[in-house]
């Protein structure tokens, strides 16, 4: 595309050089610029991408994007644009050179500050199970129309998000599944994508270290709802329960697309009397004048919420309501989400979940406290170069629901692994708790310790197949290590068996 046509979506940027120059990417890392490329200098916060622009230069890109005038050396006569906020301009731009793909597919997109993942997934679901193939963009996968990625983030840059949406499109896909992220819709990674169904799970303390108050959390998260009030067609789907929402729901009050869901009487979605155990979910849906029993194959009243959140999207953009509620009943397990990595006839249970802000903490172990174990040991962790304010909250949050704690690493990235233990430990008020800065020694000492009837929860990496210290990311995946060292307990315990048996019998042989 000629860069001429492809800055007519920007509102009257400055420009110098020649605009007929084909642009083939965009690119925002000097390091993938080339013939073709239009570079992108944006803020970070570390880097600043106008530091980068000479090499950018050197390394061929076809134009430049910036928040300064062009240097008067250096650039030689590579074509410029001096734009007010290059991040925001960078998503249009990339709308643009993919041909606005979120145009040709529904989009149901889901924030919050826990259930994201989970009820993004759902939603796939069920708009795959009504036969509009369905992408997804989340924490823990990228499909593309049957093509699985491995994800960089949540929510990706503009210009990858673009293309991905656009290879959505390209493989028959209707409708996209994705997560938003609030640190997405604060950067403009999805600016100007037309939402038709924004779903808001819940907000809770997570992220300050980024948007510094839970104020200008909610603000960035309010971000989806603005895109989707701006679509004559667009459905907003709201927890009813949580205490945020009332914000939501009074800015949108007199809008006819706004949808509730949750356990009040005033949800437009109710579910009531769940009830669980460890296949999974059972309870009574009510919308408007109908009443209908949901049986889901996952635990917890936080999936009720996800459950009702993905239904009520689902039947927003269009799904049969009844065939919806049936599709729940073979919902896919999400990895990480209170995943049991143990068999069903095993004495106690283990399971891997992907908490790691105080809110989650609560709804991994009240879960788990719901299926009434003789006791719950849990094994959690604080992520370094992150909000450390909630890092005392989740040691109480753990200490509450649990009758054994186990305190130990969780991506320290480049803290000092003791250093954030010591943070989290504030929280404890009892002495129900240890302290093993090993990941894996910590998961051993709770699945050795357990006893039949016992649960264990694993909480804080989920789904994450790796262990990042000092900026270096070594494999390590809870739930394998889990299966690992139960097998090995299984295995050990069978031998102690077999030897007692062995002397058993010789010691009436003697006799």
């Amino acid at each position: 595309m000629k860069l001429r046509n492809l800055i007519e979506v920007l509102d009257r940027p400055v420009t110098s050089g020649n605009l007929d120059t084909e642009i083939n990417k965009i690119v925002y890392d000097s390091r993938k610029a080339g013939p073709g490329a239009l570079f992108v200098a944006v803020r970070g916060e570390k880097v600043d991408g106008h530091d980068y622009v000479q090499k950018a230069v050197e390394a061929g890109a076809s134009a430049i994007m910036a928040e300064i005038a062009p240097p008067t050396v250096g650039i030689g006569d590579t074509p410029w644009l001096h734009v007010h906020n290059a991040r925001e301009d960078m998503g249009s731009l990339a709308r643009k050179l993919n041909d606005d793909p979120a145009q040709k597919m529904l989009v149901g997109a889901i924030t919050g500050t826990n259930g994201k993942t989970t009820t993004a997934f759902l939603l796939h679901h069920l708009l795959n199970h009504a036969h509009l193939r369905c992408g997804l963009l989340g924490t823990v996968v990228y499909d593309v129309g049957g093509e699985l990625k491995v994800p960089t983030h949540t929510t990706p840059e503009s210009p990858e998000l673009q293309q991905l949406l656009k290879q959505m499109v390209d493989n028959g896909c209707r409708a996209v599944s994705m997560e938003a992220s609030s640190h997405a819709l604060a950067l403009h990674r999805m600016e100007g994508i037309k939402v038709d169904a924004a779903i808001f799970t819940n907000l809770t303390q997570d992220h300050l270290d980024f948007h510094g108050t839970m104020e200008d959390y909610f603000i960035a998260k309010m971000k989806l709802f603005e895109m989707a009030a701006s679509n004559p067609k667009g459905k907003l789907v709201i927890n009813a329960d949580d205490v945020w929402s009332r914000r939501l729901l009074d800015k949108y009050k007199n809008r006819e697309t706004v949808v509730t869901y949750g356990l009040s009487a005033t949800a437009t979605y109710r579910a009531v009397n769940p009830r669980y155990d460890l296949t999974g979910t059972t309870f009574e849906l009510e919308y408007k004048e109908r009443s209908l029993l949901v049986r889901i194959p996952l635990i917890g009243q936080f999936n009720v919420y996800n459950c009702l959140g993905a239904l009520a999207a689902a039947h927003a953009l269009g799904c049969n309501f009844r065939d919806s509620v049936k599709a729940l009943q073979v919902a896919p397990q999400v990895p990480g989400r209170m995943e049991r990595v143990t068999p069903d006839n095993h004495g106690f249970q283990v399971f891997v979940d992907y908490a790691h802000t105080p809110d989650g903490v609560v709804n991994a172990l009240s879960t788990a406290r719901a299926l009434k174990p003789k006791r719950l040991i849990t094994v959690f962790g604080c992520g370094g170069d992150r909000d450390s304010f909630k890092r005392p909250l989740m040691a109480r949050a753990a200490e509450d629901f649990s009758d054994v704690c186990i305190l130990t690493s969780d991506n320290p990235r480049f803290e000092d692994p003791q250093s954030i233990m010591n943070d989290a430990r504030k929280g404890f008020v009892k002495n129900s708790h240890v302290l093993i800065e090993s990941r894996e020694e910590a998961i051993h000492s709770a699945i050795k310790g357990a006893k039949p009837g016992d649960i264990v929860v694993i909480a804080g990496k989920g789904h994450e197949p790796y262990q990042d210290v000092q900026g270096v990311k070594h494999p390590f995946d809870d739930r394998k290590i889990a299966r690992r060292l139960v097998e090995r307990e299984i295995r050990i315990k069978g031998e102690k068996r077999l030897e007692a048996r062995e002397l058993r019998d010789r010691r009436q042989g003697l006799r």
